[in-house]
């Protein structure tokens, strides 16, 4: 089905089950990662009312391609359709009602031992220590961009180091819900790919996705947020610069793939010149 940091694959069982099989390919999330995912899986499936993929099996495989070996997983198949890009007012609003819930079972989900998931701190949106950040200082980039890059950066920082890290505001969030990770499910949205899955602030996680629906419903997601708790700490208050660590995020990883960074340079420096 794809191919990314993991390869995907659909399986039919022959007990008539269909799965969704990950091949964790080697130098991505270690075992200790991998097994945290799987826990906090387990508890949304088991604690809320929200349909997320959850384990099936786990085990290590090698093949002629993987001879050391790699991590295998299936997951159950989640029913739905693309979120798309003209999404209803009903979706948007329950995946605000979706995000509420991911934050409010995280702010009391205590985390077994040996439970590991990166950090969403301003190391991980610049890609610092990755293929990309190399790619970056080789590349020929306008340095009018490396500064706005560089600016954006210290300026999200700062906003981070405000917000601390109480338990309000700070958790276990799933850092990627693009539209490219919400299923349509008859107008209830579907969170899948708990890959990303970070401690983080709760206002970027909801921020992230935001920046990736109609501005004109913004407002429906934060509804819809709001029927299950408060918007997070900080996130009226420094929403843009929320929205400028994702775009900082997607525009690295676009100009370390030598493609175009779709607007997002030029959304940055509108913020840092703000």
């Amino acid at each position: 089905m794809g191919q990314h940091s993991n390869h995907l694959f659909r399986c039919d069982t022959v007990a008539g089950e269909r799965l969704i099989v990950r091949v964790c390919l080697p130098g991505g999330r270690s075992d200790a990662e991998l097994d945290a995912e799987l826990a906090w899986l387990a508890a949304l499936a088991r604690d809320t009312g929200l349909t997320v993929p959850v384990a099936r099996f786990s085990t290590r495989v090698a093949t002629p391609g993987l001879p050391d070996g790699g991590r295998c997983i299936g997951f159950s198949w989640v029913q739905g359709r693309p979120f798309g890009r003209l999404p209803s007012r009903r979706l948007v609003a329950d995946l605000g009602r979706v995000i509420g819930t991911l934050h409010r079972h995280a702010q009391g989900f205590r985390p077994p031992p040996g439970f590991t998931r990166p950090v969403l701190d301003v190391g991980y949106l610049t890609w610092a220590g990755t293929w990309h950040a190399g790619q970056i200082a080789r590349r020929p980039i306008d340095p009018a961009a490396r500064r706005v890059l560089a600016e954006t950066a210290g300026r999200v920082q700062a906003v981070f180091t405000r917000l601390g890290q109480d338990r309000a505001g700070y958790g276990l969030v799933h850092a990627d819900l693009c539209r490219e990770n919400i299923l349509d499910h008859h107008g209830q949205a579907r969170p899948i790919d708990f890959d990303d899955a970070s401690w983080g602030h709760y206002a970027l996680d909801l921020a992230i996705a935001a920046d990736d629906i109609p501005e004109t419903l913004r407002p429906v997601l934060l509804g819809g947020y709001q029927t299950v708790q408060p918007l997070p700490p900080g996130y009226e208050e420094h929403q843009a610069a929320l929205l400028a660590a994702r775009r900082l995020f997607l525009a690295i990883w676009h100009l370390a793939n030598g493609l175009p960074d779709e607007g997002r340079v030029g959304q940055l420096r509108a913020f840092t010149e703000s």
